[in-house]
């Protein structure tokens, strides 16, 4: 037989000593030809070992699989695709292996110093004035920045969510700030939501205290492959708050979002737990200043923005024992500061997303002031509050918007506006005697017609005038008209009615008669017929959008 050379080939030791392994024909194919039989494998694995040239001394390594802080040998040293990052400057003898494709960009030149750095700084303050009309979302965009290094003090939580319609230049927006750690652009974004969701979370488990950007959510207008969509986000986005993977019962840990995320998208997932984990920021296409962007993208080409991280990362690495500790402390005060002057009123946990970015930005603002010759940092803290009060104000509506009460409340308008369900009297099922049309009615030669399927009563109890809706009829008709708009209601009925009583919009309720507990369903008497169960709102949540 003649011999013949292979190319060298990396084998982990895993698959090296596993009698099972299939890395010779992984490795160069159907060259080498191994004889059949239970130990040959054996043989094979201990002849390269015995007789190899190394003579046995076989060179070892350590790679990481993940970018961000390691302490070795009693030095904090932050992870990249090309070496690390200490206190020192760039160390290469470091390997990282990210995976393929666009993690690989994942790459840090040394740290700038001198005219350069000033230059870097200058370029990267630009962000403040990308969008001059909106200057809140640049300004949240570098905290996203500043923030994505300090996951080690304390991880990050909440997804940046930016929005806007096709043309509003937001992935070129979410490149700048992605390019502060990589070789990134609008079109080589580490991830997409038409990735698995274990693949996302995997990268985004890997992008330890860096930036990561899951580009396009677009919602699907196949019912199917929306609540595939809606699912996805609802683990990844639960999962970053929880910060925990999902559960698979196994002797491995699930891997998990350690990144600092903004996602790319067209709409938000039509859920309110998710939108109190997001800072939904909205994109229109008149925002951006093109000139400003072409400064910023420029900039990036140039390098400058990973020389500058690579300088603020050489700060962090000489103070990061000290952060540990301390940076925990100023987020809970400024998310004092923030319930004190009532800055972020519109879900409970956005006070812990305005004291994260204003601790980030604050931890930034004293890297800046060691560059000799910059003189904007002390401005910057100047408008932080002004900008993230602004970004916050808006929370309210997206929580409005994904509120599945108001939903709720929007679609039974709709069904009843588009005649497909009305409402009767309760005494002899006609046409209530206020806005009937309102209420599913319509006037065909001279006489008022209910349209659609009953849904409940308009009834009174001492005077008042009140709604009475039938549970199963409501709910069915609600989600049916739902789904023909393409937009699935996706809550289940218990958990409806219960968040609309805490929401104070059923306006009667009594006690159950054997566990005391409030039943949400009160008995009516409709058409002579005593005890029929509904649940009963004031007319305003029809009328008053009428």
């Amino acid at each position: 037989m003649t011999a013949c050379s292979y190319p060298l080939v990396d084998v982990p030791m895993k698959e090296f000593m596993s009698s099972r392994s299939t890395w010779v024909s992984d490795a160069w194919g159907l060259k080498p030809y191994i004889e059949t039989g239970a130990t040959v494998r054996e043989n094979l694995r201990a002849a390269i070992q015995l007789y190899s040239s190394l003579d046995g001394d076989v060179p070892s390594s350590t790679v990481y699989r993940y970018t961000g802080w390691k302490k070795l040998n009693d030095t904090w040293h932050y992870l990249t695709g090309s070496g690390a990052i200490t206190a020192a400057g760039r160390v290469e003898n470091i390997e990282v292996d990210l995976g393929t494709g666009n993690m690989k960009r994942y790459q840090l030149p040394a740290p700038l110093t001198g005219n350069e750095l000033v230059t870097a700084a200058n370029s990267t303050l630009l962000l403040l004035k990308v969008c001059p009309e909106n200057p809140h979302i640049g300004l949240i965009l570098l905290a996203a920045v500043a923030r994505a290094p300090l996951g080690e003090c304390q991880p990050t939580d909440f997804v940046i969510w930016l929005q806007g319609l096709t043309g509003s230049r937001k992935s070129e927006l979410a490149a700048i700030a992605l390019s502060f750690f990589g070789d990134f652009t609008a079109r080589s974004f580490p991830s997409n939501w038409s990735d698995s969701v274990g693949q996302c979370e995997t990268k985004a488990h890997r992008c330890k205290d860096s930036l990561f950007v899951v580009d396009d959510y677009k919602p699907s207008v196949n019912p199917i492959e929306a609540s595939k969509l809606k699912a996805m986000a609802e683990r990844f986005i639960r999962n970053t708050g929880n910060q925990a993977g999902r559960d698979v019962m196994t002797s491995t840990n699930s891997p998990y979002n350690r990144s600092m995320t903004i996602s790319t998208a067209e709409d938000t997932p039509p859920s309110q737990s998710l939108a109190g984990r997001m800072l939904i920021i909205e994109v229109n296409p008149s925002d951006v200043d093109n000139a400003v962007l072409t400064q910023l993208q420029n900039a990036r080409k140039d390098g400058l923005f990973t020389g500058l991280m690579s300088a603020y990362l050489q700060f962090l690495a000489a103070r990061m024992d000290k952060l540990k500790k301390e940076f925990p402390g100023y987020i809970e005060e400024y998310r004092a500061y923030a319930i004190r002057n009532k800055i972020t009123t519109s879900h409970p946990r956005a006070p812990e997303l305005y004291s994260n970015l204003s601790a980030a930005v604050d931890v930034f603002t004293d890297f800046l002031e060691t560059i000799e010759g910059l003189e904007e940092p002390k401005r910057l803290m100047d408008i932080v509050e002004t900008q993230l009060t602004q970004a916050f104000s808006q929370q309210g509506a997206y929580q409005t918007e994904q509120d599945e009460t108001e939903k709720f409340l929007s679609l039974l308008r709709a069904v009843l506006s588009t005649g497909r369900g009305h409402i009767a009297c309760y005494i002899n099922q006609s046409a209530p005697s206020e806005h009937p049309h309102v209420y599913g009615w319509r006037r065909e030669g001279g006489d008022l017609m209910p349209k659609g399927e009953l849904i409940g009563w308009y009834g009174k109890t001492n005077g008042q005038p009140e709604i009475w809706l039938n549970q199963e009829s409501i709910f069915k008709c609600v989600q049916q008209f739902a789904r023909d708009q393409g937009s699935p209601f996706l809550i289940s009925a218990g958990t409806l009615w219960r968040r609309l009583n805490e929401k104070g919009h059923l306006i009667q309720i009594e006690p159950d008669e054997k566990s005391g507990r409030p039943r949400l369903t009160v008995k009516k008497t409709v058409g002579g017929i005593a005890g029929r169960r509904v649940m009963v709102f004031s007319p305003n949540v029809i009328e008053s959008e009428s």
